[in-house]
């Protein structure tokens, strides 16, 4: 079997893809990297609300900023029954939004209420 007259020719096309995977990956590092440090911390003293704990829990997750409903179990470690029923508890008190988004809701705080509700000024 011959060798290839020229060697390059077939090390230069992987050496080309392997930096375009690199580059890739390091850009959705950065973009992940920017979108966290994108967010703004605006905490509220959930801790006041005399309600159960996972209900803080899962407001605790929503009041910085909208989130599905589908995420929320993963990101509190909570059952989705339990997730559920907290979303429903913190609808009815009208601290939480709910827009229908496919087979999920997306989730918003409402921090008006909430302040309100703790007696913060706004």
């Amino acid at each position: 079997m011959a060798e290839p007259v020229f060697p390059e020719a077939v090390i230069g096309p992987l050496v080309y893809i392997s930096i375009g995977v690199l580059l890739t990956l390091v850009l959705l590092l950065l973009g992940y990297i920017h979108n966290i440090r994108g967010r703004k911390d605006t905490s509220i003293d959930t801790n006041r609300l005399n309600m159960p704990k996972s209900r803080i829990t899962v407001l605790n997750q929503v009041i910085n900023g909208s989130i599905m409903q589908s995420e929320l179990p993963d990101r509190t470690e909570l059952s989705k029954a339990t997730v559920s029923q907290a979303l429903d508890d913190l609808y009815q008190a009208d601290l939480i939004k709910r827009k229908k988004r496919g087979n999920t809701y997306l989730i918003e705080a409402d921090k008006n209420t909430i302040e309100r509700t703790l007696g913060e000024p706004e």
